[in-house]
């Protein structure tokens, strides 16, 4: 089987909404002939962020599949003190790039992991699946630095969508363009709703022929 280095920060033992995708899919994937490798975050750092936690879920994923885990990197202990500090908005304002996601160091901190399993065991696949988005920025520097092809999976849109705040139009405008800079990169894009996917196409973050919906399941 050709194996896949698949990138997922939300991965069993987390709980909730954003990891049903990633486990479905992993649970899948042997039938088409491919083998996932999945990088994801350590169980104690689920814990630690407060995330909620699903022990089920780990029995629905393939018996024998390679997990490999590593610390988050989520500044947690410094959020917990500029929020008790009243300080909070005033670093996510100024030091966005650090605060914009918790899991914003997570894509600089594993790329020589990433690159590690990539070479032992001859990936030339890599797939992401965001949110959190910052994972874009792993699979564009393994797609530079590796020569694979990435597939980047958006079980949700960013900037076009209501759920996420930014400090000011400033850095939505900075986030937008943080989007044109990475998702054009992929070699295929997964999207939620065929709406998404019209609206990725018209601002020529896609197209039609590197582009497909894969709908949620409920």
């Amino acid at each position: 089987m050709e194996k896949i280095l698949f990138v997922a920060y939300q991965f069993p033992p987390r709980g909730g909404a954003g990891v049903q995708r990633s486990v479905k899919l992993v649970s899948h994937l042997r039938e088409f002939g491919y083998e996932p490798i999945v990088l994801t975050v350590r169980e104690e750092d689920v814990v630690k962020g407060g995330y909620p936690r699903d022990e089920s879920l780990l029995l629905k994923l393939p018996e024998g599949i390679k997990i490999v885990r590593t610390p988050s990197y989520e500044p947690i202990d410094l959020i917990n003190k500029l929020v008790r500090w009243r300080l909070f908005r005033a670093a996510w304002f100024f030091c966005y790039g650090r605060f914009w996601e918790r899991s914003a160091a997570w894509p600089s901190k594993v790329l020589p992991e990433a690159e590690k399993l990539i070479r032992e065991h001859n990936i030339r696949l890599v797939y992401t699946t965001s949110g959190p988005f910052s994972s874009l920025q792993l699979g564009l520097a393994l797609k530079k630095s590796m020569g694979v092809k990435w597939v980047a999976d958006l079980r949700d849109p960013y900037t076009d969508a209501y759920a996420w705040d930014f400090p000011s139009k400033w850095h939505w405008l900075l986030q937008r363009k943080f989007e044109n800079k990475t998702i054009p990169e992929a070699d295929k894009v997964i999207l939620n709703t065929p709406e998404v996917q019209k609206l990725f196409i018209a601002r020529g973050l896609t197209t039609s022929a590197k582009s497909v919906c894969i709908t949620n399941g409920y």
